[in-house]
């Protein structure tokens, strides 16, 4: 849970997906479209209440709380760690 999916890299050299992340593109298709999804309905939510602030912490602490139950707590605040840092880097990428 959490991992990172470098697709660029499986299908650059050619070597099936799941050398890379254990997964088949068929669950990888699947995990991309409930992230979408996901993410299309808060974007919604955010929209409509006028508050993308509240609607982001509420998100948050629903994930964070879900995945502490599912997994752990070194778990929890590595993917939040990751996260993070994704965030980080887009944000480096865009300035340059």
């Amino acid at each position: 849970m959490g991992e990172i999916i470098y697709l660029p890299n499986a299908m650059r050299e050619n070597r099936p997906l799941e050398d890379h992340t254990g997964l088949t593109l068929n669950e990888v298709q699947r995990l991309e479209a409930i992230r979408d999804n996901v993410e299309a309905l808060l974007n919604m939510v955010a929209g409509i209440r006028r508050d993308p602030e509240s609607v982001a912490y509420a998100a948050a602490r629903f994930g964070l709380m879900r995945m502490y139950y599912l997994h752990g707590r070194a778990a929890t605040m590595s993917f939040a760690g990751r996260c993070i840092d994704t965030a980080e880097m887009a944000e480096d990428l865009s300035k340059g």
